[in-house]
């Protein structure tokens, strides 16, 4: 039985020298890198001239995007009859509860997103209503926002499941 397993010992070792060899072969990148250095440019660029000092050009910008917002919501709020008067109550920068024409409204929403884009560091919150349901209301060729008791609804939502006795 010896005589058998030697041979296989003995090729088994020499497999294995000649995968180490292999492996150690392969495993050198030197070969696969480029054998010329090329040649890089280390001077450095010419110093660029001064500029003027900007200070709190941030805020200022986020300020004029938030003035720039407030006018353009002041000047759709025209209207002629309630139809033409949507809610677009967006909260901060803009009052609560506003009201504006239906046919600024896509105007108002993109100038809102170019307001989001300029302030990073905005305020968010939402306008509260309380238990009242807003409308907007067309007033004196102004659009307006009427606040109404949802009291009706909840009336309206009891008697429709059969609670109004609770």
């Amino acid at each position: 039985m010896k005589s058998k397993t030697y041979p296989f010992a003995v090729l088994s070792a020499l497999v294995a020298v000649v995968l180490f060899v292999a492996a150690s072969f392969f495993e050198d990148d030197a070969r696969w890198l480029p054998t010329e250095r090329p040649d890089f440019d280390t001077r450095l660029p010419p110093p660029r001239a001064d500029t003027a000092v900007r200070l709190n050009t941030d805020h200022l910008s986020c300020q004029q995007s938030e003035n720039t917002l407030i006018e353009r919501v002041g000047g759709a709020r025209y209207c002629r009859s309630n139809d033409d008067c949507t809610l677009f109550d967006y909260g901060y920068p803009i009052q609560c509860l506003t009201s504006v024409s239906k046919n600024e409204i896509t105007a108002l929403r993109l100038a809102y997103r170019s307001y989001e884009q300029s302030c990073q560091y905005r305020v968010y919150y939402d306008c509260p209503s309380g238990p009242m349901e807003r409308q907007p209301v067309c007033r004196s060729g102004r659009c307006e926002v009427q606040l109404v008791k949802d009291e009706l609804l909840n009336e309206e939502t009891l008697r429709h499941l059969g609670l109004e006795d609770l």
